[in-house]
C-alpha cells in the first residue's frame, strides 16, 4: 500500500512547486469521491477576461493509496502548471505549447492522458462492458457502464467495418 494523501500534503507539494517557480499558490484543494473519469482539476472563473482560480480537486482515487507517490506528485504538479499558466495568462491555456513547456520545465510528462494503472487487474475490471465490430470481431471500446455501452452500439456503428456493434459482457 502506498501513502494516502490528505489535503495538506497535497498542499505541501503545491507550495513546493510554487516556490520553484517563484509563484505561491494558495487557493482551497479539495478530494472528491465523485472524479472517476479525471484523477485532478484546477478551476477558475473568467471575470471580464480576467481569470480568478477557484479550487483544486482531486480524485480519491489518487489520493487513497492505490498510486505511487511520484505519480500523485506528478498529478499535482500538473494541475499547478495549469494554475501557474492560466493566470500568468490571463487566458485558459489548456494543454497547448506554453503548458507543454511548463511541464518539461517541471520534469513531469506533458501528456493529456492519465496513463497509470494502480494494478492491471483493477483496470480490467472497471471496463466490463466490451464492444466489437461484428464483421471482423475487432475489440472497438469498452465500458464501466451497460448504459453506455447499450447507447454506444444503437448510435453507432465500426470504425473498421462501418459495420454494427455488439455487446459483450
Amino acid at each position: 500500500m502506498n501513502k494516502i494523501w490528505l489535503v495538506e500534503d497535497i498542499k505541501l507539494v503545491i507550495d513546493e512547486i510554487g516556490s520553484k517557480w517563484n509563484y505561491p499558490c494558495n487557493i482551497k484543494v479539495e478530494i472528491s469521491k465523485r472524479a472517476k473519469k479525471r484523477m485532478g482539476a484546477f478551476f477558475f472563473k473568467n471575470n471580464n477576461g480576467k481569470i480568478e482560480p477557484i479550487k483544486f480537486v482531486f480524485a480519491q482515487d489518487l489520493v487513497s493509496g492505490a498510486y505511487e507517490e511520484s505519480i500523485v506528485k506528478e498529478v499535482i504538479i500538473h494541475e499547478y502548471l495549469h494554475y501557474y499558466c492560466d493566470t500568468t495568462t490571463n487566458k485558459s491555456n489548456g494543454h497547448n505549447k506554453f503548458f507543454k513547456e511548463c511541464c518539461i520545465k517541471s520534469n513531469i510528462s506533458d501528456s493529456t492522458k492519465f496513463k497509470y494503472y494502480n494494478n492491471k487487474e483493477n483496470a480490467l475490471k472497471k471496463y466490463r462492458y466490451k464492444i466489437f465490430c461484428s464483421k471482423c470481431n475487432r475489440l472497438v471500446c469498452v465500458h464501466a457502464r451497460r448504459d453506455a455501452a447499450e447507447n454506444k452500439i444503437k448510435k453507432y456503428i465500426s470504425s473498421c467495418c462501418k459495420e454494427r456493434l455488439y455487446l459483450v459482457d
